[in-house]
């Protein structure tokens, strides 16, 4: 499999200006990462909207496979090239959006 290089400056071949600048055009932003035995690849996300969601669960009923892929294209700005062209690694990155969502904590206060 492919993989572009990365240093600790760059994910995807993006440095941390362009990065910044996709914030700017996307909102928040955060990074997968998968790893394949010994290989590790990154894809840059942007956070599911509630319809993105929505229609993920809804597709998901008929096929867990085609909802993940949903995600994933809905929610995916840049992946490294062999994310592209695995359908394996885009199921683990639809994975790692949906542990994004669920690692989101909330509380209440009484005021």
């Amino acid at each position: 499999m492919e993989k572009i290089q990365e240093t600790p400056q760059t994910y995807c071949g993006k440095t941390v200006e362009e990065i910044q600048a996709m914030r700017m055009q996307h909102g928040r932003l955060f990074i997968a990462i998968v790893k394949d035995e010994k290989d590790v690849f990154h894809a840059i996300c942007k956070e599911p909207t509630l319809q993105v969601i929505e229609a993920s669960q809804s597709i998901s009923k008929t096929s867990e496979a085609k909802g993940a892929i949903m995600m994933y294209d809905n929610c995916v700005v840049i992946a490294d090239e062999a994310i592209k062209n695995s359908d394996l690694l885009k199921l683990q990155v639809a994975a790692a959006i949906g542990e994004k969502v669920a690692s989101l904590q909330s509380s209440v206060k009484n005021v």
